[in-house]
């Protein structure tokens, strides 16, 4: 039975007691101590639903009261919105599932949806740094209702840059 990988050992996740490797992993900021009940609720679910049996953990971020996860495999939009849901109730907070590795785009599209992106771009400005602008239709608007702040900081984090979103 294959098994997802995570950065850290599955005893010391499990335990709670981390071993000096994944400890100096943690001091290190390569893995975020919020990251641990999150990889521990991944790891009882394994047990349950065959679609977490293969592929890779790469990074999730707790924003109070949602988690975004970010995996590395060959899931379906149905698997991974399985996932969510069996983690949501786990964790009791909402639970996003994303998948790693086609992009920013396609990241973001993930993470908008139902919304659609018109396009993203770079927007250098005078100081030197660069925003991201990512341009969603106006019809899509009642999508991110109330939430594109919420988007915007979760989409920053995720990617550590700028990000303005823009309706047209």
């Amino acid at each position: 039975m294959f098994l997802v990988k995570y950065p850290l050992d599955r005893i010391c996740v499990k335990s709670g007691v981390l071993c000096p490797n994944c400890q100096r992993k943690v001091e290190s900021g390569e893995v975020a101590r919020e990251e641990i009940p999150i990889m521990k609720a991944l790891m009882e679910l394994e047990e349950d639903l065959k679609e977490l049996r293969t592929g890779n953990y790469i990074k999730s971020f707790d924003f109070g009261d949602e988690v975004i996860v970010i995996l590395k495999g060959d899931w379906d939009k149905a698997s991974l919105d399985k996932i969510a849901k069996e983690l949501s109730s786990r964790l009791g907070k909402s639970a996003k599932v994303l998948l790693e590795g086609e992009g920013v785009k396609k990241l973001m599209e993930q993470l908008l949806y139902p919304a659609t992106i018109l396009g993203i771009n770079t927007l250098w400005l005078p100081d030197g740094s660069e925003q991201m602008v990512v341009r969603i239709p106006r019809r899509d608007r009642k999508y991110l209702r109330g939430k594109e702040e919420k988007y915007r900081r979760f989409i920053s984090t995720i990617l550590g840059k700028d990000i303005k979103i823009t309706f047209e």
